[in-house]
């Protein structure tokens, strides 16, 4: 089995050359059968890449040491089912995962760009092959999953501890595939601008399309990260501007920015040039994420596949900008917008400012989190940015950028009157005054907690005033108020689904902001038998349980948890220690509600009987968590689109209409 895999890994490898070439003659040529040759080639590539994942996954579950891979990433204690996870936790599987995923990724794209000009597609199909060529490169000579190990040990080296959690089997997968996804609609551009068609904006549905899928794959990975390093780290947070957590934020926030502005190139026809900068950064960032998570320049808990070869990822980053900077300087005239901005108070200024704001947020996270390879560089000593730097500089720009974002639905393209504008802003001003006097009423003193919940406040009261006036409008037509509401939602999906969006980023603002700023932490050192409390919490610490296996130490602490005088019920936080990597993973035990979490974590457990407990209560957090499914709901509303009704189905339809109004 290992050995197919290994074949078919060296004819994906020359099967993607095959589609490289024959890609760029199909585009320059612009020949039907020459083009879909390229097309057929890489559709074959996933179906290759699958039977050599299938091979490393069943050695995964058959415990084949001989394999070098399978024997430093698994043992005999690893339960089957974390094969999934172990094929991806270390470098050479994790860049099987990527190729796979990303070819089947790219058959898709393939698939929707088939009413794109013949000469487009070809060359997007060309760029894709490039993407996955250089994967298949590294793997096949640098990094092979399937390598045989020169001498077969009895058992294997073992999986990460941290990586032994439910979390484990989507947050990489998602996170992995965020970054890689990317590369879909960088093709897409690029085709465009290779093929002299980027100023046409035939391509803009699709980059679109695929822009959105590759930012919600994005937030998705960092929601699952978010929510993983809560639960099993330990430490009672969810974010600590880590430079992997960086390396996916980065490129998220470049994704935001271009799946606005590519709205105003497809209303407007302008940003064509910002668009395709964007979307190159976009692509750049990705890059440097697969370079950090791989080449460990700076130090992350979340490192687990880093290598020396990651320089590889970089100079193959570097040479990718400079060919795409190149062709968009080639391509420059052609590139010119339809319209100019003819007013400050637009859509399209408001869409531009966000999107330099956006832009802004990605560079000073870059900057914190690759300082600390110019500073060893230059002096040999090692300075890292903490969070505080990260919190003082982002936090007040990301405000702004919500604020924007209630903005940005009431004002109109082109141009809007005054008198128009403070019209639209009166009801979202007005919640904006009364989330501020209620938090100061409510004791609330940090001037950036009321700036951000008074920017939350007005996003909300902005996206409520428009569904209410369109549901408003249809009502007085003579429909239900329920069925107007869902015929507004209908009407126009993108806009509604992007409304849908903005209370996620709400409820994900909501929860940061009150557990940012009104948080509270307690270390207390226990025995059985003893109590604590913690605001209007009380807990008792009841027993701990130790147990030993194979290859791990588990103590399970029991405590009794009681708010007020309401009992809560039981909870088990754990902490287990592994001899052979002499590393501890803990699982916190959590009551979450709306209001505020309860959070109770072991620090330590001591000989004489002892542990040390760490105690938070973390405000708001849940929504945090609850943001996840409404962002997904959202993106999947907006890009859905309506079947298209026949003259016939419409005409039958208005006259039940008319029927029915006339009864």
């Amino acid at each position: 089995m290992v050995n197919l895999g290994q074949i078919a890994i060296v004819a994906a490898f020359m099967v993607t050359i095959y589609v490289v070439i024959v890609g760029f003659t199909g585009g320059i040529s612009r020949e039907r059968n020459v083009v879909y040759s390229a097309i057929w080639g890489f559709y074959s590539v996933p179906i290759l890449l699958l039977i050599a994942t299938a091979s490393l996954i069943y050695a995964f579950v058959t415990n084949d040491f001989s394999v070098q891979y399978v024997a430093e990433n698994s043992n005999r204690a690893m339960p089957r089912a974390y094969a999934w996870v172990a094929f991806y936790a270390g470098n050479a599987g994790s860049l099987l995962y990527i190729a796979t995923a990303f070819s089947v990724m790219g058959v898709v794209a393939i698939r929707f760009l088939g009413k794109q000009r013949l000469s487009t597609l070809s060359f997007a199909v060309a760029v894709m092959g490039i993407e996955l060529l250089f994967f298949l490169i590294v793997i096949l000579f640098l990094a092979n999953p399937l390598g045989r190990s020169p001498i077969v040990p009895s058992d294997g080296q073992g999986i990460n501890p941290l990586l032994v959690h439910f979390g484990m089997f989507i947050h990489p997968p998602f996170q992995m595939l965020g970054l890689i996804s990317v590369a879909i609609p960088f093709s897409i551009v690029m085709g465009s601008l290779l093929a002299g068609r980027a100023g046409s904006d035939e391509w803009v549905d699709q980059g679109r399309l695929w822009g959105m899928i590759s930012w919600l794959i994005l937030t998705i990975g960092l929601m699952l990260g978010s929510w993983w390093a809560y639960t099993i780290l330990g430490w009672g947070g969810y974010w600590a501007w880590d430079p992997v957590e960086n390396s996916a934020l980065m490129p998220w926030l470049v994704m935001t920015a271009f799946v606005h502005s590519i709205m105003v190139q497809k209303r407007r026809g302008m940003f064509r040039m910002w668009n395709v900068l964007i979307m190159i950064s976009g692509f750049t960032l990705a890059q440097l994420g697969m370079f950090i998570n791989r080449g460990g320049p700076v130090p992350s808990v979340h490192s687990f596949a880093e290598s020396t070869m990651g320089w590889i990822f970089l100079a193959y980053m570097g040479l990718m900008l400079f060919l795409a900077l190149t062709l968009f300087v080639l391509r420059y005239n052609s590139l010119t917008s339809r319209h100019t901005i003819e007013s400050l108070l637009s859509r399209e200024v408001v869409f531009l400012c966000q999107n330099v704001l956006l832009l802004l947020i990605a560079f000073f996270t870059l900057w914190g989190t690759v300082f600390p390879i110019f500073s060893e560089s230059f002096d040999g000593t090692t300075v890292t940015i903490g969070q505080p730097f990260f919190n003082k500089v982002n936090g007040p720009l990301m405000i702004i950028t919500i604020f924007l974002m209630g903005i940005g639905p009431l004002l109109p393209w082109r141009k809007a009157s005054y008198p128009t504008v403070l019209r639209s802003l009166r009801v979202p001003l007005l919640g904006v005054c009364l989330t501020i006097i209620l938090g100061l009423f409510f004791g609330f003193q940090q001037f950036w907690a009321l700036a951000a919940f008074g920017a939350c406040a007005f996003v909300l009261t902005s996206v409520l005033q428009e569904w209410v006036n369109g549901t408003r409008a249809r009502g007085r037509r003579g429909d239900q108020w329920t069925i107007a509401f869902f015929r507004v939602l209908s009407a126009n999906r993108p806009r509604n689904g992007g409304y849908i969006v903005h209370l996620a980023v709400i409820m994900l603002a909501l929860g940061i902001t009150g557990s940012s700023f009104f948080s509270s932490q307690k270390d207390i050192t226990m025995k059985p038998g003893d109590e604590g409390s913690i605001g209007r919490y009380s807990f008792e610490y009841i027993s701990v349980d130790e147990t030993a296996y194979i290859d791990r130490i588990e103590r399970k602490a029991k405590f009794k948890v009681w708010s007020g005088n309401k009992l809560l019920g039981y909870y088990s936080p754990q902490r287990t220690f592994y001899p052979k990597f002499d590393i501890s993973a803990t699982r916190g035990a959590i009551h979450s509600s709306p209001m505020e979490d309860f959070y109770l974590v072991p620090s330590d457990f001591q000989e004489n009987g002892q542990a040390v407990f760490r105690v938070l209560i973390n405000p708001m957090v849940w929504w945090m968590w609850a943001a996840g499914p409404v962002f997904i709901i959202g993106t999947i509303f907006a890009l859905s689109v309506p079947r298209k009704r026949n003259r016939k189905e419409r005409g039958v339809l208005g006259e039940i209409n008319r029927l029915r109004k006339a009864l």
